[in-house]
């Protein structure tokens, strides 16, 4: 009998699955998935590889890629119709502003231009008259 009272040594696996088992079963409910030894191994290394940023992508790359586009797809979409009215106004009259800044720019280098023929025309004026002067005199 005194063989029966005895425990049994439990080997290391054995041990921490018990404790998993005795834990869950005091809390009210038993798990079996939970108690396995497995299932808590690949939770350890899923905590690990999470802790290290190497997270398992459950996509792959060309469907990430392509969700990407879409998705900056989508947010250009959504810019271009989020505009109030107030945008749409300011953005015409920035618009305006700027052909005028534009026209104004296009007046004034044709006006030097402008300026550089009349003073080239003054010039030839000048020359002529004093080359028509030293005719008249000789």
């Amino acid at each position: 009998m005194a063989n029966v009272l005895r425990p049994q040594p439990l080997m290391k696996d054995q041990y921490s699955t018990d404790n998993v088992v005795k834990a869950e079963a005091s809390s009210g409910q038993l798990n079996p998935i939970k108690a396995s030894r497995t299932h808590n191994e690949l939770h350890k290394e899923l905590l690990l590889a999470h802790k290290r940023g190497l997270a398992l992508s459950s996509r792959s790359e060309l469907q990430q890629v392509l969700e990407r586009r879409k998705r900056v797809q989508c947010d250009r979409e959504e810019e271009g119709q989020s505009r109030t009215s107030l945008e749409d106004v300011l953005l015409r009259r920035q618009l305006k502003q700027l052909e005028r800044e534009k026209e104004q720019e296009d007046k004034v280098r044709e006006e030097s231009q402008l300026m550089e023929f009349v003073r080239v025309r003054q010039n030839l004026r000048k020359i002529h008259s004093a080359i028509q002067n030293k005719a008249a005199n000789t």
